[in-house]
């Protein structure tokens, strides 16, 4: 995927197409110091379990909801649909890509 992601980044303006998917919870987190990036990063990683996501979280359920009725403000409350999955995954995916090539200079300074 990283080799994608280079490709991509060269003829592309890869950054652009992240925040066209990502800005508003990037900015959540940095305007409030809030944990939604590592939020949503682990729900998809668990597959849209809760239990196991706020396990992985360590954090109580009821915060977890918070969390997620928050990402579905900013990102739309389809986010979990299969296809706006599918690219707010690879965004992530991208997202991280950029920070690991920026390491001086990271995105928005933050995730």
């Amino acid at each position: 995927m990283y080799r994608i992601l280079s490709l991509i980044n060269k003829h592309s303006n890869l950054q652009e197409t992240v925040y066209e998917y990502l800005e508003p919870v990037i900015d959540y987190d940095l305007q409030h110091n809030g944990e939604l990036m590592v939020t949503l990063k682990e729900y998809l990683a668990c597959n849209g379990s809760k239990q196991e996501t706020s396990k992985k979280l360590f954090i109580v359920r009821q915060t977890l909801y918070h969390r997620l009725e928050k990402l579905e403000k900013l990102l739309g409350a389809n986010f979990m649909q299969a296809e706006r999955r599918q690219a707010i995954e690879f965004m992530l995916l991208a997202y991280d890509y950029l920070n690991s090539t920026r390491q001086s200079n990271p995105i928005r300074q933050n995730l």
